[in-house]
């Protein structure tokens, strides 16, 4: 998922800066800005980010908080019954107040991905750095070896504004990569990696979302994130990461009436979402004093 992904301010801010690397007229206009969603009831009738229809979006933000049970295929071994239990503050589809963990151990100098047990050694989960913390039974629950002495926790990362994530063009991402040795004086020098499309059928794309940019369109994301963290398989991931206690038959994200997948519909409603506004009153404190502190001559540090 490889570096982390561009926040998402920084993005947009780079597309604009993108524009003027590669020769293109700066015309962009900023990305709407806001909370708003239909469940934020603040008065003022805003819903999602003009891109779509207020009763879409509505109907988007429901799939993104409905919960799954056994029946709709959760598990196995899952981190959370539905999208909003980690992308939830402060509003729905925003960080998380929970964490998942990550474990492994160096072998070489390199991060090694364990194998996870499961039933008491019976069965396992090969080769997954991800220890879900949650399962459908009791012999389903992982457990991890003794040898994985590296622990990590992370929070699941912000969605919203996330569609104009997805709309910047690769190669305003690989001008970018190109020109920040330059810029900083080398001490920047971000790297730009292509990964696969799902629903391109495996053509790569300029990687831009997941804590380690792995992922680089909202449907391929919400179909890893659909089997990694719910349990739930779909057309791109139709196979769960293990059969203990398995009761459904794969994919379980099954075509609904209106023609659309359940990560159809994850997808549409980030895709609808603002970027989230800046604090105007905290960036004009002392502690964003680098938003306008003028680039460091590399000579002189």
């Amino acid at each position: 998922m490889t570096r982390r992904k561009l926040p998402l301010l920084l993005c947009i801010t780079a597309l604009a800066a993108a524009f003027a690397i590669v020769g293109i007229a700066q015309s962009a206009t900023p990305a709407p800005a806001a909370f708003a969603t239909p469940l934020n009831n603040d008065g003022s009738g805003a819903v999602g980010n003009g891109l779509t229809d207020a009763a879409t979006f509505t109907a988007d933000t429901v799939k993104f908080m409905t919960e799954e049970d056994i029946p709709q295929g959760i598990g196995p071994i899952y981190n959370a019954r539905a999208c909003v239990d980690c992308h939830a503050t402060p509003n729905v589809g925003g960080t998380s107040q929970q964490a998942e963990l990550r474990v492994g151990h160096n072998a070489s100098g390199n991060f090694v991905n364990p194998t996870l047990l499961i039933n008491d050694g019976a069965n396992s989960v090969p080769n997954r750095s991800l220890v879900n913390q949650r399962s459908i039974c009791d012999i389903a629950a992982e457990r991890v070896p003794g040898a994985e002495n590296i622990h990590a926790l992370r929070a699941s990362l912000n969605l919203l504004g996330d569609g104009f994530i997805e709309a910047i063009d690769s190669n305003a991402l690989f001008a970018i990569s190109q020109n920040q040795p330059r810029q900083t004086g080398g001490q920047i020098a971000g790297q730009f990696i292509q990964v696969p499309v799902f629903e391109a059928g495996g053509a790569v794309r300029g990687a831009r979302f997941g804590w380690k940019n792995q992922m680089a369109s909202l449907l391929s994301f919400s179909s890893d994130a659909y089997l990694n963290e719910q349990g739930v398989t779909n057309q791109f991931n139709p196979t769960d990461n293990t059969t203990v206690c398995k009761t459904t038959d794969d994919p379980e994200d099954e075509l609904e009436a209106d023609g659309l997948h359940d990560i159809d519909h994850f997808a549409r409603f980030m895709r609808g979402t603002q970027a989230p506004p800046r604090d105007t009153t905290l960036a004009a404190t002392a502690k964003l004093a680098g938003a306008t502190v003028k680039k460091m001559n590399p000579s002189t540090r």
